[in-house]
């Protein structure tokens, strides 16, 4: 298929409502909302469990959505609802936990087609009691909101098309009222609380109920909003908008000072292991009470090996917090606690907040944050989840690459590559059913970047519809020795359409370790979160590659006519065109033979690769003439 040379104005203005501009360079890589998150189908709930219970609650209904796992929302409280209850998507939150309007249905499925905008996701609590309340008893809801998330924010409310949230409440005739509701200015705003009376007789019935709802585009996380802390209880006053509460408002960063997760072998291959181990992981706590806070308090972190390890202390701490003082990071370091690893193991850290006075707000889930951490057959830098997609800026005319570097503490083998895809974004150009992208592995260039030729590929073939894979797992024909450092990455043809992988925004790779290239341009750093791209180790030590033997195997005549002499032993050729893709493979009846035969390739540039005796592997630049 030929593709245009030029981005129409329809592509270049679904791109710039990315956040992306066909003008900037490769280290500006868009970042993009998901337009689906089939991970979902397995979170929720099942339909019967949505619907919840016929039992209705009485005052006070308290949620802050903490030590919830990710998914619907808790039938205890909730009637039913689309939203995510998560830690992922919120910008500094009030607390643990918030419900993601995200613009998808339960099982993750956007509601229509692109350009769509409407009514999206839906929150209703269970009825609540309020029979023989009058307005004197000054019941109030409160609660905290967010225009957008980490990925970006709404869209701005236009006449032609609704982007907001509101707030409904049931009357005792069974009509829905609005009773609040935020249009979107375009900006993703912090969060912010509302206090709504539930003063007016029509409300103070046994079934009423309240329902959070938006409305934005029906075809992705474009007009995302967030909500937490949600209380509604009688006595209150909206003058006092502080709580006696003390909480976990921020996830605990990771075990490991340079991944997320990592083989076994490699952790204990360290010159001191104990330095893999993070200096300073932390948490934060929000304290919410404007006054005097609940002191005084205290906190301690534990390390634990999965399933059954006894807890090791690894930090222990008190304070007494000054008056209107709301926010107070917690941090240790693991290393306080050096670990014994031996085969594939998960390990757990926590940190506890222990507080030594009562509030009749505060709530155990809130006042603990813990993370596992996988020691496995896999490197990695995100800690496995996709808030957003990210795409190589697209060239219609030439081929682009990313690369993303990993360090060893010894030799390793590269198996196969674990990689999140997202499908393609375009709109008026011709898009294939399918593309094919080149994953690589390089070694590390004299220059600190990808070697100019990758030494070992694998091209896959992509559905550009999304569909409901979305780790996709590209093994090598055989193991790729690496040793020190080395890349792995993919190369994309020239097209004028977004290829998307998925992208984690909670965890940001070292400097120096994400790049892009331009067709032939310079690779340039990338400094946006990390992508969900995973190098398989085997663990098999190789031998360090030997110049004596790969010298001892030539190529001649070199320029040659497509017959070329092997001078050496060697086991098996393979040759790769100036992408890296495999154009040639020899037959296994010719293994090892002294002449290669490649007329059927046209002239160009290729590189031989030779697999040598022992595991080691040639890679020779060689030149066909017509």
């Amino acid at each position: 298929m030929k593709y245009q040379l030029r981005l129409p104005f329809l592509v270049c203005s679904l791109l710039l409502s990315l956040g992306y501009s066909p003008l900037v360079r490769a280290q500006q890589a868009a970042v993009q909302p998901l337009l689906a998150d089939p991970g979902r189908a397995r979170q929720g709930r099942p339909a019967a469990a949505l619907r919840g219970n016929a039992t209705t609650l009485t005052l006070p209904f308290f949620e802050d959505f903490a030590g919830q796992r990710e998914g619907g929302p808790s039938p205890d409280r909730w009637q039913g609802g689309q939203v995510l209850i998560n830690e992922r998507f919120a910008q500094a939150p009030p607390s643990r936990g918030v419900a993601t309007f995200d613009g998808f249905d339960a099982l993750g499925r956007p509601y229509a087609a692109i350009s769509t905008y409407g009514p999206t996701d839906s929150l209703t609590s269970h009825a609540i009691d309020l029979s023989g309340r009058n307005p004197a008893d000054s019941v109030l809801l409160s609660f905290f909101w967010q225009a957008g998330t980490i990925v970006r924010s709404p869209s701005s409310n236009l006449s032609s098309r609704r982007v907001g949230i509101q707030l409904e409440f049931l009357s005792n005739t069974g009509t829905w009222d609005k009773v609040w509701e935020a249009l979107s200015t375009g900006v993703r705003t912090p969060f912010q609380q509302k206090f709504v009376a539930v003063d007016q007789a029509k409300y103070l019935h046994a079934g009423f109920r309240f329902r959070f709802s938006t409305s934005g585009s029906r075809s992705g996380t474009f007009d995302a909003w967030n909500l937490d802390y949600i209380l509604l209880d009688r006595g209150r006053s909206a003058r006092r908008v502080s709580y006696s509460d003390v909480v976990l408002s921020a996830p605990l960063t990771s075990l490991l000072k340079r991944y997320s997760a990592m083989p076994p072998w490699q952790f204990n291959a360290a010159p001191n292991p104990t330095l893999e181990l993070n200096d300073s992981t932390f948490t934060t706590f929000n304290n919410l009470d404007l006054g005097t806070p609940p002191v005084p308090f205290s906190w301690r972190g534990v390390v634990r090996t999965l399933p059954g390890g006894a807890e090791r202390q690894f930090v222990v701490g008190d304070t007494i917090l000054n008056a209107g003082t709301r926010q107070f990071p917690i941090r240790g370091s693991v290393r306080n606690t050096p670990l014994t690893i031996s085969g594939s193991t998960r390990v757990q850290h926590s940190i506890y907040l222990n507080l030594l006075t009562s509030g009749d707000l505060r709530k155990a889930p809130n006042d603990t944050v813990r993370r596992t951490t996988e020691f496995s057959d896999y490197f990695a830098y995100d800690d496995g989840s996709a808030e957003g997609t990210t795409s190589i800026n697209p060239n219609s005319n030439a081929a682009t690459s990313r690369a993303v570097r990993f360090n060893l503490n010894r030799p390793d083998q590269v198996t196969s590559l674990r990689v999140y895809y997202a499908g393609t974004t375009a709109v008026g150009v011709p898009v294939p059913a399918t593309i094919s992208v080149t994953f690589s592995v390089w070694d590390v260039g004299a220059d600190g970047l990808p070697a100019a030729q990758p030494k070992a590929t694998k091209t896959l073939t992509l559905p550009t519809t999304v569909d409901s894979t979305r780790w996709r797992v590209i093994t090598f024909d055989q193991p790729v020795p690496v040793s020190g450092s080395f890349f792995i990455g993919y190369t994309q043809p020239a097209t004028s359409f977004l290829i998307r992988f998925g992208l984690d925004l909670n965890t940001q790779q070292p400097r120096q370790t994400f790049y892009d290239r331009d067709a032939s341009a310079p690779w340039l750093p990338v400094v946006t979160g990390s992508p969900l791209m995973r190098p398989v180790m085997n663990g098999v030590v190789t031998s360090t590659r030997s110049s004596a033997a790969e010298a001892a195997v030539r190529l001649y005549p070199n320029p040659s006519s497509g017959l070329v002499q092997v001078q050496g032993r060697y086991l098996g050729a393979t040759a790769l065109d100036a992408l890296g893709r495999t154009v040639w493979q020899q037959p296994a009846a010719d293994a090892g033979k002294a002449q290669l035969d490649l007329r059927q390739l046209p002239a160009g540039v290729y590189l031989l690769r030779l697999t040598l005796p022992g595991g080691l592997v040639s890679t020779q630049r060689l030149v066909l003439q017509p």
